[in-house]
């Protein structure tokens, strides 16, 4: 690659993230004036399993196993 190559391409990555930059600040801004703003905004709430399985049930559903899932550093080995 000849000098001028790598300087377009290193303009073009400055570019992208100059205007990544603008963009977030951008959403970033109305998130925070629409929480300001009094909207509400969903919470997760815990919601016991026996009323998850009737609301399943009640759907046709069969909740067939009970599986959660857990990010973790740990590996394992055989």
């Amino acid at each position: 690659m000849t000098t001028g190559e790598i300087l377009v391409i290193a303009a073009a990555a400055a570019v992208f993230i100059i205007i990544n930059i603008i963009m977030w600040s951008i959403i970033a801004k109305k998130e925070r004036k629409a929480n300001g703003s009094g909207a509400s905004r969903s919470k997760m709430t815990s919601v016991p399993l026996s009323e998850v399985s009737a609301a399943a049930a009640a759907a046709g559903f069969e909740l067939m196993e009970n599986t959660v899932i857990v990010h973790t550093d740990d590996v394992i080995s055989d």
